[in-house]
């Protein structure tokens, strides 16, 4: 599992944390459907900006089940 104090995950790390083939997380990368960042070549991606990403992904929350 990935440390929660690590700001910056490679693509081996965050395919374990959102549970994806590092594949899979490639082609997001080339689909443009995931943030990324790309210093010298070598993809990074921003824990906080994942986690924003997974929020804001189609599906129902935990307030909308209890409402509703």
């Amino acid at each position: 599992m990935v440390p929660a104090d690590q700001e910056y995950l490679t693509t081996d790390q965050l395919s374990r944390y959102i549970h994806k083939t590092q594949g899979a997380v490639r082609n997001l990368v080339l689909r443009r459907a995931i943030p990324y960042r790309k210093p010298g070549g070598r993809l990074l991606f921003i824990r906080r900006e994942i986690d924003e990403w997974v929020q804001m992904s189609e599906g129902i929350t935990i307030d909308e089940l209890k409402n509703g």
